[in-house]
């Protein structure tokens, strides 16, 4: 079997056209967080408390399924860039209450519109209506996920083993 021949039949394996496109639009969408010194997790982050306006360090590791270790080093980061700021809880001084700053606000507008851009010219060969289609598959597929019900991430349980 030739290597080109092998090519053309992952071509045509979804689970292997997903994973590559999902490299592809990964690698894509770290760049543009990069250009705000972000990487995917603060973006998750800034996201969720934008919609959630408070929030303690332990309700985002739990909501958002991050490692509290990571979440300090997440929000000491971001603090540091004055996109959050961190306060003691007022009703629970044991507690850490976050907030998003303005500036933090400022960008995640900016990364919004970047990746809004980004998304644009990534799907640019399919139709309006086909990328209606895709997102509407790619969340009929999410649903399916241990992520999406609740139930941990792929690859934080152990292996099957056979």
């Amino acid at each position: 079997m030739r290597a080109e021949n092998a090519g053309r039949g992952l071509a045509r394996r979804p689970g292997f056209l997903l994973s590559r496109v999902g490299t592809s639009v990964q690698a894509g969408f770290k760049n543009v967080l990069a250009v705000c010194q972000l990487r995917p997790l603060h973006f998750l982050v800034l996201t969720a408390l934008r919609e959630s306006g408070v929030s303690s360090q332990q309700e985002l590791c739990r909501s958002l399924g991050v490692d509290s270790g990571n979440m300090v080093d997440l929000i000491d980061w971001l603090e540091e860039l004055l996109y959050v700021k961190r306060s003691r809880d007022r009703t629970d001084r044991r507690r850490y209450a976050l907030t998003i700053t303005e500036d933090g606000r400022a960008a995640l507008d900016q990364i919004m519109s970047s990746v809004e851009e980004f998304d644009s010219k990534f799907l640019a060969a399919l139709t309006a209506k086909e990328q209606r289609q895709l997102a509407d598959l790619l969340a009929k597929l999410y649903a399916g996920t241990p992520e999406a019900r609740g139930e941990g991430f792929i690859g934080t349980t152990p292996p099957v083993t056979y």
